[in-house]
């Protein structure tokens, strides 16, 4: 019994010994990186800024500390270390992205208390069979659709309750469960995948056309950039589902309960007030979205307004006591700190450093080479900069500067990160993964394990794309 217990408290205190190690390695980290010689182009408070940037990764990533607590002390050593004062460091926290994913949260909230999340899960079950590999399809499908005409943020929160409660059936186990690790990446991903089908699929793709036209006065049209996403969008879902399901196989050979599905459906009856209540505001939602730039009103103020009337008296679809708990407080703290080193990472010279770099290898490359370097590279500067809006912001005007000095078109170097930015497959720092991070289905680690294969996979859509449809198009 003795040794039994010895045991046991080793193995309980082996999780500890290892953060702890963790924790001592990320202050040598630190102090070694800045330790080095200032590289040429690059300022000290740069150097800084990086080091604190890759601290910050292996923090979030090894969980250290809780997110919530890391995000926070993340935040104010930028203080500390000199790299931003606390004012500007927490404006940069408190980024519209944060009230935008705190809607999202609210949004995703208020369709599961209407009943429709529970309605379209069980037409999902109905339609895959049984089958647990058909329903992760059906649903990421679903997913990258919606994902083409609205924000990848509120896409993945649309269908994240309906995942949650399909898991919820079937009774998955939180963290060991391979169905629900399926479904809760699978999700992010088809949304990721999705809003780069047409540039209203994301702000991303907005922003990137914005600032080559600024920058190279080149004008990439709707139909352009759809002729190319549409069909890399149809090619890439089916084999990122097939490539998540070969690594997380589903425990189960059939769902649960299918006998007594066709039997709950038909008792749901005709489509209730509160989803009707639901589908008329997201419709509000969605015609506000789509008509964005004839009014003006920017998406996180029409999501936070659209959100807030699922609380208005008479609508009643929420209420603050049981919301406040659907927030994954942890996840709206990461996005802020996130940004908050992104930000700083930016205005400190150190991401463009990091741009030039890694881009002067190309020089006097090949076609083929080029755009396979900046889609590899757009995929891995993620792991640096989580924060999208700040890679594009840095990316396009270096991309587009670099390719003029080589007599190259800007949009040959531009528009394949453009599509690529979204793909934020290695670690789930952006905000859309976040949003089923917060389930608490699957670790870091297992969004790695799944996302390696994926971006394998697009680098190669992405490339094909590139060089067999975007030419003959005129996008370079």
């Amino acid at each position: 019994m003795n040794l039994k217990a010895e045991s046991k408290e080793k193995s309980m205190m082996s999780p500890v010994l290892k953060k702890g190690i963790w924790l001592i390695a990320t202050f040598f980290i630190y102090f070694a990186i800045t330790a080095l010689p200032t590289p040429e182009g690059l300022t000290p408070i740069g150097q800084k800024s990086i080091a604190l940037m890759v601290v910050a990764v292996i923090a979030w990533v090894v969980e250290i500390l809780p997110i919530a607590v890391s995000s926070l002390v993340l935040l104010f050593l930028q203080h500390i270390i000199g790299t931003e004062k606390m004012g500007p460091a927490v404006q940069n926290f408190a980024t519209p992205t944060v009230l935008f994913v705190l809607s999202s949260f609210f949004l995703a909230a208020a369709l599961s208390a209407s009943g429709l999340s529970k309605r379209i899960s069980m037409k999902i079950t109905m339609m895959s069979e049984g089958n647990p590999k058909k329903a992760a399809f059906f649903l990421m499908a679903a997913t990258a659709v919606l994902s083409t005409c609205i924000s990848d943020v509120p896409a993945a929160a649309a269908f994240a309750p309906i995942g949650l409660a399909l898991l919820d059936k079937n009774n998955c186990k939180l963290g060991s469960s391979n169905f629900a690790k399926t479904l809760m990446i699978g999700i992010p991903f088809a949304s990721l995948i999705g809003g780069v089908a047409t540039p209203a699929g994301s702000s991303l793709n907005v922003l990137t056309l914005s600032l080559l036209k600024s920058t190279s006065e080149i004008d990439i049209g709707f139909v352009q950039w759809s002729s190319v996403g549409i069909p890399v969008v149809i090619l890439t879902i089916p084999l990122a589902w097939k490539l998540i399901t070969m690594v997380f196989p589903p425990e189960m050979e059939k769902l649960v309960g299918m006998e007594d599905v066709h039997k709950e459906y038909k008792e749901l009856g005709p489509v209730s007030k509160n989803e009707i209540k639901f589908m008329i505001i997201m419709l509000l939602m969605l015609i506000t979205w789509f008509t964005e730039t004839i009014h003006k009103i920017p998406l996180p103020i029409s999501a936070t307004l659209g959100a807030a009337l699922f609380f208005v008296p008479g609508i009643n679809l929420l209420n603050w006591d049981t919301a406040k708990n659907r927030v994954g407080w942890d996840t709206i703290l990461l996005i802020g700190a996130s940004s908050s080193l992104g930000t700083t990472l930016w205005n400190s010279g150190a991401a463009t450093w990091v741009a030039t770099t890694a881009l002067s290898g190309i020089q006097g490359a090949s076609s083929l080479t080029v755009i396979l370097f900046v889609v590899i590279f757009t995929i891995l500067i993620h792991l640096l900069v989580p924060v999208n809006p700040a890679i594009v912001s840095v990316m396009v005007p270096t991309l587009a500067a670099f390719a003029t000095s080589l007599g190259m078109n800007p949009a040959f170097l531009v528009i394949p990160m453009g599509f690529t930015v979204s793909a934020a497959f290695l670690l789930p720092l952006d905000p859309v993964p976040l949003i089923t991070y917060s389930s608490g289905h699957y670790k870091m680690g297992d969004y790695f394990k799944a996302g390696v294969p994926v971006c394998v996979l697009w680098t190669l859509v992405m490339t094909l794309a590139m060089m067999v449809l975007a030419r003959p198009l005129g996008l370079f």
